[in-house]
C-alpha cells in the first residue's frame, strides 16, 4: 500500500490499523448506550483519524466502501439516532472495514 508520501505501508501495518478501526466503532455503542457526555468528541476526533487515514493511503481516497464508512460515522455525528439505530450503523461500518481487509490487505498476500 502507497502513502501520499510514496512510502509503502506494510500489510501489517495496515491490518493492525483496520483491526483498530473495528474497535473504534464497537466503542460508539457503549458511549451511545451510557449517554456520555465524551461520545460526540469521540466521534468527531474517530472522523479526523479516518480522514486523515484517507488523505494519506492513495487506495482509500476513492474507495466507496471506505467513503461509505464515512458517511455512516457522520450521519451519527449529526444527528441524533435510536440505540437500534446506532447498533446497525456500527455493525454496518464493522462489516465494511472487515471488507477493507479482504480487498487490502488478505487479497495482497
Amino acid at each position: 500500500m502507497i502513502t501520499k508520501y510514496e512510502v509503502e505501508m506494510s500489510r501489517e501495518v495496515l491490518q493492525n490499523k483496520l483491526t483498530d478501526m473495528v474497535n473504534q466503532f464497537y466503542k460508539i455503542l457503549p458511549l451511545y448506550e451510557s449517554k456520555s457526555p465524551t461520545l460526540h468528541q469521540y466521534m468527531e476526533g474517530f472522523m479526523r483519524e479516518l480522514l486523515g487515514m484517507k488523505s494519506l493511503i492513495k487506495a482509500l481516497d476513492n474507495d466507496g466502501l471506505y467513503m461509505t464508512l464515512l458517511g455512516t460515522l457522520q450521519y451519527l455525528i449529526d444527528n441524533e439516532c435510536e440505540v437500534r439505530v446506532v447498533k446497525a450503523d456500527v455493525f454496518k461500518a464493522i462489516n465494511i472495514v472487515k471488507k477493507l481487509q479482504k480487498k487490502y490487505v488478505i487479497a495482497e498476500e
